[in-house]
C-alpha cells in the first residue's frame, strides 16, 4: 500500500516534482559543461573505445547472446578507458572523476533534500512553499545530508561495480551469451535493493525529527525495521521493475526513467517513514491517510471517553 500511496502523493504534487525535474536538469546542464574539458582532451580515446559497444541492445539480444557479449565487451573497454585515460593526463583524469562522482551526486542530493522538506510540510499541513525558498531554508541541513549520501554511493557504487566487473569477466562462452544479462541483472537488483533500504528513512528522519546526520541514519534504520518484510518486498519490486524496463527497451531509455525514478523513490521515502512512525499525513487535497497504530489509539480513547 505504500506504493499506491506513493503515486496518489506523487500524483498531487507533480508541480514539485516537475521543480525537481528542472533542478535536475539545471544540475546535470552544469556538470556537463565542467566536464567539457575532460571530454575534448579524452575525446579520441572515449570515440574509439565506446564505438564498438551497442548501448540499444534490448530483449532481443537475451535470444541471440548479444546482450551477454555487450556487457563483457563494455567491462573490457570500461577498465581500458581508465588506464588510457589516467596514464594520459592524471590531474585531469581526477578532476573529470571528482565532477562526475562527487559534485554530481552532491548537488543532485542537495535538491533531493529539498524535494523532501516541501513534501514533509505538504504531507503534515498541506503547506505550499517554493523550491527555491525551501532550498534556501535547508540549505544547512541539506548540505550535512548530501556530503554523507554522496560518500555512501561512492561506497556503494564502488561495490556494484567491482561485482559486475568480476562476473562479466568469467571466460565461459554460454555463460557469456545467455547466464551473464540474467546475472547481473540479479545482481544489481538485490544491491540496489539493499541499498535502498540502508537509506531509506535517512533523509526524512532529518526532517522529522530535526536531528543530525548521523542520528538520523539511526531513525532511518528503525523505520525500516518496524515493517521490514513489505518494505523489503515493496522495494525490491520497485527495482525488479526499473532494471526490467531498461532490459527490455534498452540503456537509452535511462535517461527518461533514472529521473522519475529518482523522484518516486522520494515520495516513497516520506511515506514509508511517515507510516512506520504512524503519523497521520495528506496525500492528496481532500484525504487524510491515518496509519493503523493511530486508528487503534484513537478507538481506545474513544471507548475510554464512553466509559
Amino acid at each position: 500500500m505504500s506504493f499506491v500511496y506513493s503515486l496518489k502523493l506523487f500524483g498531487s504534487n507533480w508541480a514539485k516534482a516537475l521543480k525537481l525535474f528542472l533542478y535536475y536538469i539545471v544540475i546535470w546542464g552544469l556538470c556537463i559543461v565542467l566536464l567539457l574539458p575532460v571530454f575534448f582532451t579524452f575525446k579520441n580515446i572515449f570515440i574509439n573505445s565506446l564505438s564498438s559497444i551497442d548501448f540499444s541492445t534490448t530483449f532481443s539480444g537475451a535470444i541471440l547472446g548479444s546482450i551477454g557479449k555487450g556487457i563483457n565487451i563494455f567491462a573490457l573497454v570500461s577498465r581500458e578507458i581508465l588506464l588510457s585515460v589516467f596514464s594520459f593526463n592524471i590531474p585531469l583524469a581526477i578532476y573529470g572523476l571528482f565532477v562526475g562522482f562527487i559534485l554530481l551526486p552532491f548537488l543532485l542530493n542537495v535538491g533531493k533534500y529539498t524535494f523532501c522538506e516541501m513534501l514533509y510540510l505538504y504531507m503534515t499541513s498541506k503547506a505550499k512553499v517554493g523550491f527555491f525558498s525551501a532550498l534556501v531554508k535547508s540549505l544547512r541541513n541539506s548540505v550535512c545530508y548530501a556530503i554523507c549520501k554522496t560518500f555512501h554511493n561512492l561506497l556503494f557504487f564502488a561495490i556494484v561495480l567491482v561485482s559486475g566487473y568480476y562476473i562479466a569477466l568469467i571466460n565461459n562462452s554460454f555463460f557469456t551469451n545467455y547466464l551473464l544479462h540474467w546475472t547481473i541483472l540479479v545482481l544489481i537488483t538485490i544491491l540496489f535493493t539493499l541499498n535502498q533500504l540502508l537509506v531509506l528513512g535517512w533523509c526524512p528522519a532529518m526532517i522529522v525529527f530535526d536531528c543530525n546526520v548521523f542520528s538520523a541514519y539511526k531513525k532511518g534504520l528503525k523505520a525500516v525495521k518496524r515493517h521490514f518484510y513489505i518494505t523489503l518486498t515493496t522495494t525490491a519490486l520497485f527495482f525488479i521493475i526499473f532494471w526490467a524496463l531498461i532490459f527490455i527497451f534498452g540503456l537509452y531509455t535511462m535517461l527518461v526513467l533514472v529521473p522519475i525514478t529518482t523522484i518516486l523513490l522520494c515520495v516513497y521515502e516520506m511515506v514509508v517513514f511517515f507510516t512506520s512512525q504512524g503519523m497521520r499525513f495528506y496525500f492528496n487535497e481532500t484525504n487524510i491517510l491515518t496509519p493503523k497504530k493511530l486508528e487503534e489509539v484513537d478507538n481506545i480513547n474513544k471507548t475510554a471517553f464512553i466509559l
